[in-house]
């Protein structure tokens, strides 16, 4: 399935924790994790993330990412779906606005739309990573 942006989503399997709390796993192989979460341009949302996942076999990471590669200079040609954030990092996007969220964060939404969430890789070289991140979102009032 595709967005209105034509990236690949997945639906997210999503549980509703309170009035204004979610937790949502993010899976590292899943295309862009369309959580069905509406958000509105400056709303602020509070993130926290537990797991450990990677973007290559052999590379271990929690939601705040990492150097990339043996050399820690990149992965040959691939480009990140945020290219300031650490490789393996949880990121966020709605509409086409990337940001970084990693560990814990709390972040004022750059648009109206939709919140997706993933792993700081190139859109379409997900096939060898691993694990996943439960992410708890809170919709601050």
């Amino acid at each position: 399935m595709n967005d209105e942006s034509g990236f690949p989503v997945q639906p997210a399997d999503i549980t509703r924790e309170g009035l204004e709390t979610y937790q949502v796993t993010v899976d590292a192989r899943a295309p862009w994790v369309a959580t069905g979460i509406k958000v509105t341009k400056d709303q602020k949302i509070r993130f926290s993330a537990e797991g450990i996942w990677g973007e290559s076999p052999g590379v271990n990471r929690s939601a705040d990412g990492g150097q990339a590669g043996l050399f820690g200079s990149g992965y040959w040609g691939v480009e990140r779906r945020v290219p300031y954030a650490p490789w393996g990092a949880l990121v966020g996007r709605v509409g086409i606005d990337r940001f970084l969220i990693g560990s814990s964060a709390t972040i004022a939404m750059p648009a109206d739309g939709e919140l997706m969430l993933g792993i700081n890789d190139g859109d379409y070289f997900l096939g060898d990573n691993h694990g996943s991140q439960k992410v708890k979102i809170e919709l601050a009032p």
